[in-house]
């Protein structure tokens, strides 16, 4: 009996089992102190992380342990003789399999590369308020192939990464210190046009009010035979609020419009049509 339990503990089985384990201990003991890093650099240095330095060092953490998981794994694969026979195969077709593979698995390639250089050429952060094509959103977590955003409608978003590569991103966490929103409205041709104008500027001015250095600003969009169309661009501080800002902006033009007559001319003008 202690011949064949002898037996089994020089396996290979046995040994890439025992590899498998050590490696998925050691990965876990360095994500533990890797993920300490951030309390120790609070409670030695009085340093907080800010977003890009978070974004960096969780990508780094990512790749660490990856690199440790797939190092575990290449060794308890090489306890079989089959593997190390199959080693040499591979190494002697290296550039045909790469091919191969690379072809195969361009998405999921295109997307860890991107992965990686979103966290180090970082145009987007952890925490950054963003839009990729009609979705907005607050970047939640950023992995190898794929970016999560959290909606203002508290809807949970993933993105590959490929498409911060190839589309059009807006970072409005970014640069200047707030968002600009645009609030289309119509005016009849016969209305006061600057009279229009300055009446949603004053309403900006109060819901919206532009940093320092900035302006809100209306400008004439469309020229129609009976109306013209304005737009009214103006400066939202908190990116995150941008859809409500955009609703009391419009609701307030509306209102304006209507206590000075300007949609009640436009009615007007419509039966004057008829």
């Amino acid at each position: 009996m202690g011949l064949i339990a002898v037996a089994f503990y020089q396996t290979s089985w046995f040994r890439a089992v025992v590899y498998v384990l050590i490696t998925i201990v050691a990965a876990r003991v360095v994500d533990f102190f890797l993920a300490r890093r951030d309390a120790a650099m609070n409670k030695l240095l009085g340093k907080t992380p800010d977003r890009a330095d978070r974004t960096r060092y969780m990508m780094i953490r990512r790749l660490i342990q990856a690199t440790i998981l797939i190092i575990g794994v290449a060794m308890a694969l090489f306890q079989f003789p089959f593997f190390q026979a199959l080693s040499g195969a591979i190494l002697a077709s290296a550039a045909i399999i790469s091919g191969v593979i690379g072809i195969a698995a361009r998405a999921p390639l295109a997307n860890l590369v991107s992965g990686v250089m979103i966290a180090f050429s970082q145009p987007v952060r952890l925490g950054d308020y963003i839009s990729v094509e009609d979705v907005f959103g607050t970047v939640e977590e950023i992995r190898f192939t794929y970016t999560y955003i959290r909606t203002p409608d508290n809807r949970r978003v993933v993105i590959p990464n490929e498409a911060f590569a190839s589309q059009v991103v807006n970072n409005y966490s970014l640069g200047s210190p707030g968002s600009m929103v645009a609030v289309d409205f119509v005016v009849p041709l016969a209305a006061d046009i600057a009279a229009a104008r300055s009446a949603a500027l004053e309403i900006a001015a109060d819901l919206a009010p532009a940093p320092e250095g900035k302006s809100n600003s209306v400008t004439v969009e469309e020229l129609g035979a009976s109306d013209v169309g304005l737009r009214l661009h103006a400066w939202v501080h908190d990116p995150q609020a941008r859809r409500d800002v955009t609703s009391d902006l419009r609701a307030a033009i509306v209102c304006r419009l209507r206590d000075d007559g300007v949609l009640g001319a436009a009615r007007e003008a419509s039966g004057a049509a008829d």
